[in-house]
């Protein structure tokens, strides 16, 4: 049975440039200075956390946007509190006071003006608005994945669709993904995102087709070279230290020496990916999980459970370092990091045997 799916769309191709925008908005001591700077009046008032213990709390009022795939909203600013809702990914938001403790409080408004109020984690909120509301009708060109992120590293497979599929579009996130609302096999309604290049619009693709010229139509489901100029190949060749290059961390390619001391992991599934929004999500900024800066020929992004954050890895005669991971990466696969989209899309997919450093 075909799937009834309804989604997000805006524009018909697909350029992947690297993203530079950071996630991270002014924290509680960020506000203090500013405001003292700016000779502001600083309004304090205190909560207490899941332990009873004070926290405190500075008003503040800006516009804000969520950055997480599902953000709770809790009754005071700690973890252990009690959820009051969610808020999706993209969604505005209100912040009306930050916390000492990494939090901040916020109200949003639902479809039917009603407001809710709560705290959530500021790392979460980002001040730069990466989704925004459409509605047309469109066709997909190719058969995809439907993500619960948009993002290839971190989005988990919830879903498929196939050529052919027609979709009620209704939002686009960073101008390469689509959010759509669709029901599953069990006829449950769930929120999702395909990559906008394998959309096309229904009516142009139809006139395309009257004047028996589809090149046109299919045209808007191609993911697009990005403008790399092969950083990755230049640091292959004769880079000597990492260096600044294009917005793009680059490192020199480092040999396992001959008398190394290598543990088998066993055979492991390789893929590719680079700070872009079809790889990295719309708020991607280049910082890996463990905070370092994504480095190519060093940085990979594996499963902190099967290979620990700091490992170095050899995979083909190079040496890696565990610094990343993703919702994607699961067990027995290593995604490694390179300088352009169009470098991860020549490199591909590939198995191979796979050994820890040893010290």
């Amino acid at each position: 049975m075909k799937k009834k799916i309804y989604a997000l769309f805006l524009g018909l191709c697909l350029v992947c440039q690297p993203v530079t925008v950071s996630a991270k908005v002014a924290g509680f001591r960020a506000t203090v200075n500013a405001y003292k700077q700016d000779n502001k009046g600083l309004s304090y008032f205190t909560v207490e956390n899941a332990e009873g213990k004070k926290v405190r709390v500075l008003a503040r009022e800006d516009t804000l946007y969520v950055t997480s795939k599902r953000l709770t909203l809790r009754n005071i600013p700690d973890v252990r509190g009690k959820g009051t809702g969610r808020v999706l990914l993209g969604t505005e938001v209100q912040r009306v006071a930050v916390c000492n403790n990494g939090w901040s409080k916020i109200n949003v408004s639902d479809e039917e003006e009603n407001k809710r109020i709560g705290y959530v984690p500021t790392e979460y909120l980002s001040d730069v608005p990466q989704l925004q509301e459409i509605k047309a009708k469109v066709i997909a060109v190719a058969d995809g994945e439907i993500l619960d992120y948009p993002s290839r590293k971190d989005g988990q497979v919830i879903g498929q669709v196939s050529q052919k599929d027609k979709f009620r579009c209704t939002g686009i996130v960073n101008g390469v993904w689509s959010r759509i609302v669709f029901k599953d096999e069990e006829d449950n309604k769930r929120v999702g995102y395909i990559p906008t290049s394998i959309l096309a619009n229904k009516k142009k693709l139809q006139n395309a087709a009257k004047e028996e010229d589809k090149e046109e139509a299919v045209a808007a489901g191609v993911i697009h070279k990005s403008e790399g100029k092969g950083i990755f190949a230049k640091a292959v060749d004769e880079v000597k230290s990492a260096a600044e290059e294009s917005g793009v961390q680059v490192g020199s390619p480092v040999e396992v020496s001959a008398d190394a001391v290598l543990k088998p992991l066993g055979n492991f599934k390789i893929t590719h990916y680079c700070r872009c929004s079809i790889c990295c999500g719309p708020w991607a900024d280049g910082i890996t999980a463990t905070g370092t800066t994504a480095t190519t020929n060093r940085t990979i992004a594996v499963d902190p459970d099967q290979i620990p954050y700091g490992s170095k890895v050899v995979i083909n005669g190079q040496v890696y370092v565990a610094e990343d991971c993703g919702g994607a990466i699961t067990e027995n696969c290593i995604d490694i990091y390179v300088a352009s989209h169009e470098e991860g899309e020549n490199k591909g997919v590939y198995y191979a045997d796979v050994y820890l450093l040893e010290d």
